[in-house]
């Protein structure tokens, strides 16, 4: 039976696009119903655009998979890999992130964007100098060691926590808390619609939470997919994926206040 989340927000991402939904509430109310509903709606929207843009990034990574593992992870240029972050975050989004001053999006929203923006950049430029000469025993730069890197650099910076987790993770610090492991496992569920999202005001009303589902791409599989067990190039055990499996969730914790 899938767990029920406090005061759960679900959206559904409709074809990649970014598409509000209505909140649904359970539970106590009392210490929540202080804050008011348009503030709700923007803390959700702003969680969401953060874990969209995360993954557009990790997605960039993907796509240039083959790319970074031949030049030993120096083949894709900061400047290469923040045209095709804007692109991807625009085409999942519907933001040019260029023109972000002339949206109708929160202040706070706007420098959170640019703030990812620039670290996932910086990200990049770092794994330049660090393979610059080629590093030995080169394992390849993945998505997921680009997600961590962005994340905790972010987290730092900012004080908006973003996390990469799954109900088995392969690092640690990974690990999912309470609330992560009850939407992991609604995101497991075969039933649970695909690209829908999770989100509550925390207990205490300080922050806000988002799980947004990743799912296994062609990339993901050679080290996470068939046959299950199989040591990869990284050294773990494949986890057996197939195609399209969730593969885990982005974290989002808000601060309500900034």
């Amino acid at each position: 039976m899938r767990r029920r989340l406090p005061w759960m927000v679900v959206t559904l991402l409709a074809g990649g696009a970014l598409a509000a939904g209505p909140p649904i509430f359970g539970g106590e109310q009392s210490e929540r119903s202080s804050i008011p509903f348009q503030t709700v709606l923007e803390l959700e929207h702003t969680a969401r655009l953060l874990a969209v843009l995360l993954d557009s990034g990790r997605a960039v990574i993907n796509d240039n998979q083959i790319l970074l593992d031949e030049s030993q992870g120096r083949g894709l240029t900061p400047e290469a890999f923040e045209r095709q972050l804007l692109d991807m975050f625009r085409g999942r989004a519907g933001i040019d992130l260029h023109e972000l001053d002339h949206t109708a999006l929160a202040p706070r929203t706007k420098r959170l964007l640019r703030a990812l923006v620039e670290t996932s950049r910086q990200v990049i430029a770092d794994v330049h100098r660090e393979l610059s000469p080629p590093a030995k025993g080169f394992t390849g730069f993945i998505p997921a060691a680009f997600g961590a890197r962005v994340s905790a650099r972010f987290t730092e910076q900012t004080g908006v926590r973003l996390k990469q987790t799954a109900l088995a993770p392969r690092n640690p610090a990974n690990r999912p808390d309470a609330y992560e492991q009850g939407a992991l496992e609604a995101f497991a569920d075969a039933a649970y619609p695909r690209e829908t999202v999770i989100s509550e005001m925390a207990a205490n009303s300080a922050s806000f939470r988002l799980m947004f589902p990743l799912y296994a791409t062609r990339h993901c599989l050679d080290c996470h997919g068939e046959p299950k067990g199989v040591v990869d190039r990284l050294g773990y055990p494949r986890e057996g994926l197939v195609l399209g499996q969730n593969a885990g969730a982005i974290s989002v914790m808000l601060p309500v206040k900034p």
